[in-house]
């Protein structure tokens, strides 16, 4: 046979040519061979290498850690061959040819299913015995075997680096893409996600004295020796993506107070401002009584603390004193009647009667000793978050940010003369932030095998390789994210110990470094979730062929609401934030797997909303707060998720959620809102006048006082009102210059104002009140100086305001007292200064009209002031109005500090927490549906308290019911008009009535209501109820429950008595017979309002129509008695009448008389 010799100097393997023409030096194909590369004679030859079959001495040092660790673990006595690992292959290797390492990559398992990804590596197969401890243990079968193995070249010695069933290896996927970048091994299968170790640190070998295959099923990891885990042990420690932190720091302490403190004020904001009684004109006087209703610590409403030192009273120095005098309230406070209290101390000064006096408390959280900075945060939004550095100085992502640290000055409240100070300024000057400290309370992360188990601070370094946590701070008007403190574990682990939390005490400290800029938009990381290729390019670990995220379900099932805060943890740890009003708000659900990546924006599925209820997308209109402001904690937004995010869905990619066989499943989830209504302003007003200003020059050449008609007059007061604009109030309302000369002083504007505070005149007082907002806003028409609304602004002080000096012409608003002394007074605060007056269309009264009394001459002192505040009326109060928010351009969704793990808020779901209420007749508010209330304005209350409701019990978001026993409180009750309504309602429990707690609300005893023109709104309930579990563990408590859409009901007037039934030789134009009092009630069981609001109107008999032209008609009350007549008119003829009895004002309810008949000679 001829003999051919072929050598590979090329060293080439070449299949793109046929292997008949391949040329010499080249091979078409090769497997365990190697071209020799020597300067020898055999260079070109092949040479055998070694295949992927185990050495013995490999396989026999797995083997026994294999046992080693089964009798560790469960006590048991295997013996070398009770363990077969016979079916260890190699499914990738890589030669650190630098070091003389090999790395290898073993596994006996092989994943059997359709797409061979499905199945998780299995672990051993072990049982426990029944009964109690001590348990026995029986090992079944061994489970898949997973290892990383280094070889080292030059001692001929393997190190077993890493083991467990967590390495999810499988021969179905041989592993060809490693890399070794420093001292981190790099390895993709694309079957995992990419996954990396620190070869110098895991390179201490595995022991056999320890328990190192992390997860095993059931209950039995309590058996497990957990000392001695080698380095790595589960997915967290050798995934490229990194652990996310997932809850956002709290605000609350291990007892749900508020760690938002303020050190450096040694009082809190006055909560008492009254005037003294009687005057103490002797200094040492030891009783003080002060107007007000007080009540004391006993009575469980604890307005003053007597007998400590708990509240002080504060003497201001304009009340006579030559100084302020504080003193503490050592003595007794004694209530008086119902209009004073007395007060029992020792004061060193003489107070005159009617003094303005102050109550202040001592802040409990007072520090001399404070060392932060007081002032750093005093002009600052700040919020807080945090982030975990790891072993290989590589950083997760950030945790949620949470919500402002903020708790204005004085919480917010105006107190004593500040509507004074701010009608000067336009500055709401306490609004700064009175918090000097935040004490962060950081919840720590769950196990990687149990979401239900918190990892304990001490932990925190072996469980999830945490070397430091990073606190952030974020102020709102800064782009920066800034780091305070980076925290060392050490420092962690001694401070928190056994706790699953981390308390951090910020004390005003200024932040040591920033983040880089890519830091802030990294919102998730984007490690692929698989890869097939890898590779290292400028120390740079590059994926291709991969996929990148996981796929997102279509919808969630969940609903939106909005309703008032309760005082609850909620309103504890923010008691001044509230949800904006007039905005739309697009909510979403985004859910994220343990290592950061993040689903698409999730909406609600529309099609399976209720009733009642809003999809995805919320408006929340303009709403006012009952007449008590410090029992309004503000407005909250509420998602309720009707069905439990599910753990497989159809769509391809859907990962389901995360378990330690599915360790990429979405784990938690994340609230974010889309709301582009973003920048706008708060105008403050010194109050505003109602009214469009007319006026014309007027002379009276006879005139020897003031004649009002030369004043200015006030026109379309419903319609038209005007504000001045002072200090910064003219750029929050600028002038609209785009269209003007040089010589224009009158400009347009394009703001839209929303009247929030109204500075009203009802007829008597003079005073602000929450307005009534309108949806389109109003229209700023105009924008001028005050110089340029007539001549006679320029005539403030003179009295020939004509030029004629003999006859009197005053121009500008004054009066005149006493004789020939004239008064002039601004109508617009501080008009002298020149202010530009904005004038704003207006769907209603907003502020008050001017007015010159007594024809601008008192007769008196009193008539005089009277007359000074009749002029003066329009800036007597505070006006508050909101400019139009501009609309944003980034079409984007905001993060919020709402996340928490899925199986909590699954579990919430399965939990059936109370969410409504259905009555009896089976009317579902959690469907969206009303109850019946049956609630008539004639329910008599006199004896006893009425039921206006069915009986009710609680049900959860689906609608079903909640068989728990609980306890039900009434919170408030707040009707149409935003009034506290709370006294004139209770609960009552029914007894008797298992499985659950039934109960319904009843109208208090002589409690007594009256169906009126308004009482659509101003009787129309919303009950604001807290539940709370029973059960000696209980699984919600203080839970609001919120039933809306309660009416009183109107009842038809009741008639009395027999009207006629004939009245005879009567003439057109004559009384024809009169309606007494008692004659006719108008349905309410007020005996004192039942004749309110009722009108008469005389019908024809036969149609019930009306007459012509009234022709016969009941006229108003009159008289002592309080009759009604009725009356005739010259056109009346004869003929058979009744008369209609409507309630409300006519918008009510009817009722008709019996017929009577009317005979007229003409």
């Amino acid at each position: 046979m001829p003999e051919i010799k072929n050598t590979f100097l090329k060293s080439k393997m070449n299949k793109d040519l046929d292997a008949r023409i391949l040329p010499n030096g080249e091979y078409r194909d090769a497997k365990n061979v190697s071209v020799s590369r020597s300067e020898g004679s055999d260079v070109g030859s092949l040479e055998n290498v070694l295949g992927n079959e185990l050495t013995s001495d490999l396989l026999s040092k797995i083997t026994s850690l294999e046992i080693s660790k089964a009798n560790t673990a469960y006590g048991l006595n295997l013996r070398p061959g009770e363990i077969a690992l016979d079916q260890l292959e190699v499914l990738g290797y890589y030669s650190a040819i630098s070091i003389d390492k090999i790395f290898l990559f073993l596994t006996d398992y092989r994943d059997a299913s359709k797409t061979q990804l499905e199945n998780f590596a299995p672990s051993d197969n072990v049982t426990r015995s029944a009964g109690p401890a001590p348990y026995t243990y029986t090992y079944n079968y061994k489970g898949s075997g997973c290892y990383i193995v280094e070889y080292n070249v030059d001692s001929n010695n393997f190190t077993v680096l890493v083991a467990g069933n967590f390495l999810n290896f499988s021969k179905t996927h041989p592993i060809i893409n490693v890399n070794l970048l420093e001292d981190l091994l790099f390895w993709t299968d694309n079957r995992n996600q990419p996954r990396k170790i620190n070869i110098k640190t895991s390179s201490s070998e595995i022991t056999e004295n320890g328990s190192w295959e992390y997860w095993i099923p059931g209950d039995l990891t309590s058996s497990l020796n957990n000392e001695n885990y080698p380095y790595y042990y589960n997915e967290d420690h050798i995934s490229v993506a990194k652990f996310a932190p997932y809850n956002s720091i709290s605000f609350l302490d291990s007892s749900n107070n508020s760690t938002l403190i303020s050190n450096h004020q040694k009082y809190l904001p006055y909560h008492i401002v009254t005037k003294t009684g009687p005057s103490v004109t002797n200094p040492g006087v030891s009783v003080m009584v002060i107007d007000g209703n007080y009540t004391t610590a006993s009575s469980g409403n604890v307005d003053i603390i007597p007998g400590t030192d708990e509240d002080i009273l504060v003497v201001p120095q304009q009340t006579g004193v030559d100084e302020e005098k504080i003193y503490q309230l050592n003595g007794t406070v004694t209530p008086g009647a119902t209009t004073s209290v007395t007060i029992t101390g020792t004061f060193g000064i003489s107070i005159p009667a009617a003094s303005t006096v102050f109550i202040a408390r001592k802040n409990p959280d007072y520090n001399i000793n404070y060392t932060g900075d007081e002032n750093l945060s005093h002009d600052k939004f700040p919020k807080f978050s945090y982030r975990f550095k790891y072993d290989d100085d590589e950083y997760s992502l950030m945790a949620p940010f949470t919500q402002a640290a903020f708790v204005p000055n004085q919480f917010g409240y105006f107190v004593n003369n500040d509507e004074e100070v701010i009608k000067e300024t336009g500055n709401v000057f306490f609004m700064e932030n009175r918090v000097d400290q935040v004490k962060m309370n950081i919840d720590l992360p769950c196990k990687l095998e149990d979401q239900s188990t918190k990892i304990k601070a001490q932990d925190l370094e072996k469980e999830l390789k945490i070397k430091e946590i990073q606190i952030l701070i974020k102020n709102s008007d800064e782009q920066a994210v800034r780091v305070i403190d980076d925290v060392p574990i050490s420092r962690v682990a001694s401070q928190a110990s056994t706790n699953t939390y981390y308390e951090y005490d910020y004390l005003n400290s200024k932040p040591v470094k920033s983040l880089p800029e890519a830091e802030l938009v990294r919102v998730h990381d984007k490690t692929p979730v698989r890869a097939l290729a890898q590779e290292v390019v400028s120390n740079r670990v590059v994926y291709g062929n991969l996929v990148t995220n996981h796929a997102s379900l279509d919808y969630i099932q969940y609903q939106l609401s909005y309703s008032t805060k309760t005082n609850n943890n909620f309103t504890t740890e923010f008691p001044n934030h509230t949800v904006k009003q007039n905005r739309s708000y697009e909510v979403g659900m985004v859910l994220v797997d343990r290592y950061g990546r993040a689903s698409n924006v999730t909406l609600s599925d529309p099609s399976l909303i209720t009733s009642g209820a809003k999809n995805s997308t919320i408006y929340l209109p303009y709403k006012n707060f009952e007449n008590n402001s410090v029992e309004y904690w503000g407005h909250k937004l509420n998602l309720t998720l009707r069905q439990e995010i599910p753990n497989s869905d159809p769509k391809s990619g859907y990962p389901g959620l995360q378990s330690v066989s599915n360790p990429l499943g979405y784990l938690t989830y994340r609230v974010v809102i889309k709301q582009q209504e973003q920048d706008y302003y708060n105008v403050y007003t010194a109050g505003a006048l109602a009214g469009e200003i007319e006026w014309s020059a007027h002379t009276d050449s006879n005139a020897t006082n003031i004649n009002t008609n030369s004043l200015p007059k006030y026109i379309q007061t419903n319609r038209i009102s005007q504000i001045s604009l002072r200090g910064d109030n003219i750029n929050k309302i600028p002038r609209d210059l785009s269209e003007v000369n040089s010589n224009d002083e009158t400009f347009g504007s394009s703001v839209i104002l929303f009247n929030r505070v109204n500075p009203i005149y009802d007829g008597t007082n003079s005073y602000n009140k929450q307005s009534i907002v309108s949806e389109q806003g109003e229209k700023v028409v105009s924008i001028e100086p005050f110089k340029n609304l007539g001549v006679w602004t320029n005539k403030k002080g003179s009295i020939h305001a004509d030029g004629d000096t003999g006859a009197i012409n005053i121009w500008y608003p004054a009066f005149e007292y006493p004789n020939t002394t004239f008064n002039f007074y601004d109508i617009f605060f501080k008009a002298s200064t020149n202010p530009f007056i904005a004038t704003i269309q207006t769907d209603f009264k907003i502020g008050a009209t001017p007015e010159y009394l007594f024809n601008s001459q008192p007769s008196s002192a009193g008539e005089a002031v009277e007359a000074e505040a009749g002029i003066k009326r329009a800036y007597k109060d505070l006006g508050v109005f909101e400019t139009k928010p501009t609309k944003s351009a980034l079409d984007i969704y905001w993060e919020t500090s709402t996340s928490d793990l899925i199986s909590v808020l699954n579990a919430d779901v399965g939990v059936a927490t109370p969410v409504g209420v259905e009555d009896s007749l089976g009317n579902n508010t959690a469907l969206g549906e009303n109850i019946q209330y049956d609630h008539l304005e004639s329910l008599n209350t006199s004896g006893s308290a009425l039921n206006v409701t069915n009986d009710l019990h609680l049900v959860d978001a689906l609608g079903v019911d909640i068989v728990d026993d609980v306890t039900v409180n009434l919170i408030s009750v707040i009707d149409g008009n935003g009034f506290n309504r709370t006294n004139s309602f209770q609960i009552n429990t029914v007894s008797g009535a298992p499985p659950y707690t039934v109960f319904n609300i009843q109208v208090k005893q002589n409690e007594f209501f009256v169906f009126n023109s308004g009482s659509n709104v101003s009787e129309n309930y919303t009950f604001n109820l807290e539940v709370s579990d029973n059960a000696a563990t209980p699984l919600y408590t203080n839970l609001p429950i919120q039933i809306s859409n309660c009416r009183l009901q109107n009842v038809a007037p009741i008639w009395n008595t027999t009207v006629g039934p004939n009245f005879n030789f009567k003439t057109p134009g004559d009384d024809i017979g009169s309606i007494e009092l008692g004659d006719v009630y108008n349905g309410s069981a007020d005996v004192n309002r039942r004749e309110e609001q009722l009108q008469f109107i005389v019908v024809n008999a036969s149609n019930d129509q009306p007459l012509a032209n009234d022709s016969i008609f009941v006229g108003p009350k009159e008289g002592s008695n309080l009759r009604r007549v009725i009356r005739s008119r010259t056109n009346a003829i004869s003929g058979t009448y009744k008369i209609k009895a409507i309630d409300a004002n006519g918008a009510g309810l009817f009722t008709y008389s019996n017929i009577f008949n009317v005979e007229f000679i003409i």
